[in-house]
């Protein structure tokens, strides 16, 4: 056992690694690496790009220093893959969603945590779903994990940045069913076996919670006689906090847009739907002089219009950009391209709506064909003809149709629907990201001897929540601390639940016996506990303090995570055993 442990090539909880795992790469000679690794079909993953063969073959490992660039280089490929969820996310799903809400008219509850909430979590939960049997440790670890960091590192930010008082009875209702929910998943992998009724248990709980919510909202309006204003934002964690937490200044004003993209897509949106809803029930709106004053500078003109909308590099965005975020804008700018030319958005906070009448009607000739590229089924025919025809024949009669009965300068009664194709796109392309970032990090978890727990737990959970990170710090210097605060519990929740619930049912569903095998990894215990921790943590100060999140609380929660990852580590390096694992030697 001891010779195990003392072992350098050791994943999975201290055991030996098989011949079979890719992760043996290192105890096949160095020439023969390449080889071995294009041989070995532990090495190929579903990523339309073999990593593993890549690095392998072309920066061979014969010299430490080309295969240290060929890792670098794919580091930064995972950054820049992490880059691109993000800009979907809030550039494309979140306006999207936002409309398909108000068209299928849900109340702002139920579109908060459901429709919307899943714009916010696309990354955590598709990431989920592009997993495969030996990748759900990663994927286990990463949701768990992700928790941990939004509910201590990101709420721990937005305290020691403005200090605020907590909506009390929400964050209690919240958190107290995200404890419950830790505990019931807990329950459900302990024995490493997942029925189908516990993977649709997941999603049960998640409408249990949604029901609490909606009678929540019932009762506080009941309570209140509608004295005290209760938001109608497009968001989850902003409907019960939005004015009941703002500050005594006046309400910030998102600036006139002429272009659906941006940095701050996400944040304009929230913002405009409360001012167009307060306007709705009545209210008087003081704008500020830079929307009453706002003066369009987009282009008239089909094609110089078209030209503008294209334009990866917004001119707002690049002169209200620090140096670092005009990096952001230059590195992003090929892909965002390629992006707004195939996915139509339509937003409420722009002019027009976003609408663009050449691109709009190109969009519908091309999407759907190159769907059928990215989903690898081009080749698939219907009778004698092939689908791709079908779909670039009967698309181009429906844009030009389009073209030949709108205006330029006329929104489109149909213009909604745009949003239903954006939608189904954008979910498309997350979906294929998220399948090259699980190839990516088993590149490098090969490449570095790292456990998928330890993957899941850093890069994976780091990737997909550095962006909340940012929204809610910004939201917070904004002077909203509150509605930054309560995102840190709805959306980890959200993505948890959904994320195990879908991946574990559909697996289940596909076995006879209707149960799925997992492997959850030493390190999953401690990810729990810790979950569980920095839950109980923050109930207990906001109680003691009256539910005044101070600095001081930021400072607990960052010592909370900082004492998780500590740990995290030093089982991944055998100084220590993993938390929960039994340390009796074998009999």
């Amino acid at each position: 056992m001891r010779s195990q442990v003392s072992s350098p090539f050791l994943r999975h909880g201290h055991l030996p690694i098989r011949e079979d795992d890719c992760s043996y790469v290192w105890q096949v000679s160095a020439p023969e690496r390449c080889e071995w690794v294009r041989n070995t079909e532990d090495c190929y993953s579903d990523s339309m790009i073999q990593y593993t063969v890549l690095l392998f073959c072309y920066f061979r490992s014969e010299d430490m220093a080309v295969f240290a660039g060929g890792l670098l280089l794919v580091l930064l490929w995972l950054l820049y893959l992490f880059l691109i969820l993000g800009t979907v996310a809030d550039n494309f799903f979140c306006p999207a969603l936002a409309v398909i809400a108000g068209v299928m008219r849900l109340s702002d509850s139920i579109a908060g945590v459901t429709i919307l909430a899943f714009g916010n979590g696309a990354p955590d939960i598709f990431t989920s779903l592009v997993t495969r049997g030996d990748e759900a440790i990663i994927m286990f670890t990463e949701l768990i994990s992700a928790g941990v960091f939004v509910t201590s590192m990101i709420a721990g930010s937005v305290a020691i940045i403005k200090p605020f008082k907590v909506s009390l009875k929400s964050l209690m209702r919240d958190a107290c069913f995200y404890i419950v929910s830790v505990c019931w998943i807990n329950y459900v992998v302990w024995d490493e076996m997942v029925y189908l009724w516990e993977a649709v248990s997941f999603i049960l709980v998640y409408a249990l919670f949604i029901v609490a919510v909606m009678i929540t909202q019932a009762y506080e309006i009941r309570e209140e006689n509608l004295k005290t204003r209760i938001p109608s934002v497009p968001d989850p964690d902003v409907l019960h906090t939005y004015l009941a937490n703002r500050d005594t200044g006046a309400i910030p004003k998102i600036p006139g847009r002429t272009r659906p993209f941006g940095l701050h897509a996400k944040l304009d949106i929230a913002v405009a739907m409360e001012l167009e809803r307060a306007k709705i029930r009545g209210e008087s709106v003081q704008l500020s002089p830079e929307i009453s004053d706002y003066i369009s500078d987009r282009p008239k003109g089909l094609f110089r219009e078209f030209l503008y909308d294209v334009n990866p590099i917004s001119e707002d965005d690049w002169k209200k950009s620090n140096i670092f975020f005009k990096f952001i804008l230059i590195v992003r700018s090929p892909v965002m391209l390629l992006l707004q030319l195939f996915i139509p958005v339509v937003n409420p906070t722009v002019e027009k709506r976003g609408w663009s009448k050449l691109l709009n009607c190109f969009q519908l000739c091309v999407t759907p064909t190159i769907s059928l590229f990215l989903l690898n089924v081009w080749q698939t025919t219907f009778g004698n003809l092939p689908v791709v025809l079908i779909f670039l024949v009967v698309g181009t009669i429906i844009g030009v149709i389009v073209f030949l009965t709108t205006h330029v300068d006329r929104v489109p009664k149909f213009h909604n629907v745009f949003a239903f194709l954006g939608f189904l796109a954008a979910m498309l392309t997350v979906y294929l990201v998220a399948r090259e970032v699980m190839g990516v990090l088993q590149c490098i978890g090969y490449a570095c001897s790292i456990s998928d727990a330890m993957l899941g737990i850093t890069f994976l959970a780091w990737g997909n929540s550095i962006g909340d990170l940012i929204a809610n710090v910004a939201i917070a210097r904004r002077g909203f601390p509150r509605m930054g605060y309560a995102a840190c519990f709805g959306g980890p929740m959200f993505n948890t639940l959904l994320g195990l619930g879908l991946t574990y049912g559909i697996s289940a569903a596909a076995d006879p016996e209707q149960q799925t095998k997992i492997r959850i990894g030493d390190m999953a215990p401690g990810c729990l506990a810790f979950l569980l921790f920095s839950l109980v943590a923050t109930i207990i100060y906001l109680n003691i303090t009256g539910a005044i999140a101070r600095r001081s609380y930021g400072g607990l929660l960052y010592s909370i995570y900082f004492a998780f990852i500590l740990i995290q580590f030093l089982s991944e390096l055998h100084v220590i055993h993993p938390l929960g694992t039994d340390h009796r030697p074998d009999v």
